[in-house]
């Protein structure tokens, strides 16, 4: 028994010793201190960025540019002028089909495999608005007359316009399905 109250006396005794010392620091123990973490400081520096923000054209666009002042520009004589010139290619009906948006209308009116043909009908009716478009169907070239609008509405009527003119029965069709058989 003499042993177990000397063990008591000894771990009480060092566990005062600690208490005290512990209460004499001039910091208090980082257990005692709720509001303090070490995450804390950083998680305040960085910015929070919420999902809706990440979707806002505004904030992924570059910034613009500040508006810059000009002083007068110097007169600087130069022995020679070099002149850039853009020379624009006009596009090929069949690149400009390729251009428009598929959800856009095609009134097919007349397809032939020879482009006399196809001429030769836009002659006789009075169609030289239309246009004239090379497809490629299996293998075969065949040129297709038609009028392009950006509704099903507008073509439906261009449609029965071009039927009472021509005699014949057009095709209205999405350009996604004649830009599948357009020939490049």
């Amino acid at each position: 028994m003499d042993i177990t109250i000397k063990k008591l006396c000894g771990v009480t005794l060092s566990n005062v010793l600690i208490l005290g010392l512990a209460a004499c620091s001039s910091t208090p123990a980082p257990w005692t201190q709720t509001d303090e973490s070490p995450w804390e400081g950083q998680q305040a520096s960085e910015e929070v960025v919420s999902d809706d923000s990440l979707n806002d054209p505004v904030l992924l666009a570059d910034p613009e540019p500040e508006p810059m002042v000009m002083d007068e520009p110097e007169m600087v004589e130069t022995p020679e002028v070099i002149v850039a010139v853009i020379v624009e290619e006009e596009l090929t009906v069949e690149q400009e089909i390729m251009a428009l948006a598929g959800s856009d209308y095609a009134v097919q009116l007349f397809a032939a495999k020879s482009l006399d043909n196809v001429e030769r009908f836009k002659n006789n009716h009075n169609l030289a608005e239309l246009t004239t478009v090379k497809t490629d169907r299996s293998g075969s070239i065949i040129y297709v007359l038609v009028d392009l609008y950006t509704d099903r509405e507008s073509a439906n009527t261009a449609a029965t316009d071009l039927e009472v003119k021509t005699g014949s029965k057009p095709w209205v069709r999405s350009v996604a399905g004649l830009q599948a058989i357009v020939a490049q």
